[in-house]
């Protein structure tokens, strides 16, 4: 989270990743970095941990950063205590709100292609969406209605850097999209170079390990034995084809 903080980003989207460690973690961790995580409809215990969106001045422009969270969260974070609200319901009631403050509105969007290219038509004053769940990384912007919809590359690989270009009579002209790689081309880090050094030194040592198979017979492994020997007694095994349909029948959706 550092890396972050280091490139000085003014917002984070909780997506439902970063919920692996614990929301309290998440809190805590990004409370002492100085990161400012943004959901819209997540909810810890009955209640909303995280601010739904955050307001920034631009060169003297307002712009209003929303976020939603991911629904299909894995059953060990939902025990803990964790609710998805629904995203489009959550943003119908606070687009209006920001509409009215600033003078741009971006959603930082962890929901996947297909949800996110349905939000336009639902949600209305949305300018920009910049999405971060499945799908492939995006060079140039994708025009839905009037909403703009950019994506980089996942798990860090591309940075974007886009200039947003506004009419005189309120909204965005237009838009300057850049989509940087980032390659092994750049420094090494010393300091992370040492620690892995150190790792290795600190596992390499240690003695490895025999496991000695006990004595005692193993029921489970006697059964595996007592198949084997009946299938040579009963012939070979065939495999049971009757759920798959031959290749003359297979034919491509219309």
């Amino acid at each position: 989270m550092d890396f972050y903080r280091d490139m000085g980003y003014m917002a984070l989207c909780v997506g439902k990743g970063d919920l692996a460690g614990s929301t309290m973690f998440l809190l805590e961790e990004t409370k002492k970095r100085g990161l400012r995580p943004l959901s819209s409809n997540l909810r810890y215990k009955g209640k909303a941990v995280f601010e739904p969106y955050g307001i920034f001045d631009v060169n003297d422009t307002k712009v209003g950063v929303l976020a939603v969270t991911s629904p299909e969260l894995n059953q060990r974070i939902k025990a803990d205590a964790v609710e998805v609200l629904d995203p489009s319901a959550q943003l119908k009631s606070l687009v209006p709100e920001l509409k009215n403050r600033v003078d741009v509105i971006i959603l930082l969007s962890n929901l996947s292609e297909f949800e996110d290219r349905k939000l336009p038509s639902t949600v209305d004053g949305i300018d920009i969406i910049i999405e971060s769940g499945p799908g492939k990384q995006r060079y140039q912007p994708l025009k839905v209605g009037s909403t703009y919809f950019l994506r980089g590359d996942i798990k860090g690989r591309s940075v974007g850097k886009v200039g947003v270009k506004l009419s005189s009579g309120g909204g965005i002209q237009g838009l300057d999209n850049e989509l940087h790689q980032l390659s092994a081309s750049l420094p090494v880090d010393e300091a992370a170079t040492r620690k892995i050094e150190k790792l290795k030194q600190k596992h390499s040592a240690h003695k490895a390990v025999t496991i000695r198979h006990s004595s005692a017979k193993n029921p489970f492994l006697e059964s595996i034995e007592k198949a084997k020997k009946s299938k040579v007694k009963g012939g070979p095994y065939q495999s049971d084809n009757s759920t798959k349909k031959p290749v003359s029948e297979v034919r491509e959706p219309e």
